[in-house]
């Protein structure tokens, strides 16, 4: 039988200014009818139809047709929001023998468990994602694994994966974003930020008394910038190994508008 070859619609893995995802040339062999019109659907943004394709072939084909029909419906799946439909399908997909797939699939499920918090599962699935790719794509897993492990506290853990993401990278701005996570030595919650210095000793006074009963450290006014440059004083509490230990504090204050931030060396 004549075969023909289609390129599989392939996950932009990172997240660097929100969740995308883009299109890349492997190729596979062409699928059943359904698996190619899920295609077609995704790649014109009709993520629905897209999903709802994808998943039927999903079921009604084997071999590498079923792990790219996998992969588009857990991808439709991921735009569409359904999160626990996409970390189904995409399970699967990250078996494929296809590495180039699989690791697609993979590094998808880590933007997913990171962005669910399960920072565990998140840094397994960027590193079997780098594992099987290279280049930048090969340095980007290894820095998003290494920042969930540092959000876990396991830092000898996150400096090897930052360091060996530092080795694959030749992008300048990759490498200074490395260096800046391998300065991070914990987390701390900004309660406020404030361009007159009254202002931030104000409200570190209205929250000493609680911070202090709550045993969650001290509150501190500590110097920062906007990203123009401008002087900030900013309100901080506490002091936190993990990013969960940091939540957890965050919500026992009643912090809802606060924000966790990196402590750096």
């Amino acid at each position: 039988m004549m075969q023909t070859h289609m390129k599989h619609v392939r996950t932009a893995a990172w997240l660097i200014a929100g969740l995308a995802l883009c299109f890349a040339g492997c190729q596979t062999a062409k699928g059943p009818n359904q698996v190619e019109l899920a295609q077609s659907h995704f790649q014109q943004g009709n993520y629905t139809q897209a999903y709802s394709t994808a998943a039927r072939a999903a079921n009604a084909t084997g071999g590498a047709e079923r792990d790219l029909a996998n992969y588009l419906a857990g991808v439709s799946a991921y735009r569409l929001g359904n999160m626990s439909a996409a970390e189904r399908y995409l399970r699967v997909a990250a078996l494929s023998k296809d590495e180039s797939l699989a690791a697609d699939a993979s590094s998808t499920l880590g933007l997913i468990y990171s962005q669910q918090r399960q920072y565990a599962a998140a840094a397994n699935a960027f590193m079997r994602g780098a594992s099987l790719q290279q280049g930048e794509d090969r340095a980007q897993g290894y820095f998003y694994a290494g920042v969930a492990q540092q959000k876990l506290g396991q830092w000898p853990q996150a400096r090897t994966s930052l360091l060996l993401a530092r080795k694959a990278t030749a992008d300048k701005s990759l490498i200074q974003r490395i260096d800046e996570q391998l300065a991070v030595t914990g987390y701390t919650i900004q309660i406020g930020a404030f361009a007159n210095r009254d202002n931030a000793d104000k409200l570190a006074s209205e929250y000493a008394g609680k911070v202090a009963a709550a045993e969650l450290g001290s509150v501190y006014v500590t110097p920062g910038a906007t990203a123009s440059g401008r002087p900030l004083h900013m309100v901080q509490v506490g002091r936190f190994a993990t990013f969960g230990a940091a939540s957890q504090a965050k919500s026992k204050l009643g912090l809802r508008d606060a924000v966790i931030v990196s402590l750096q060396q």
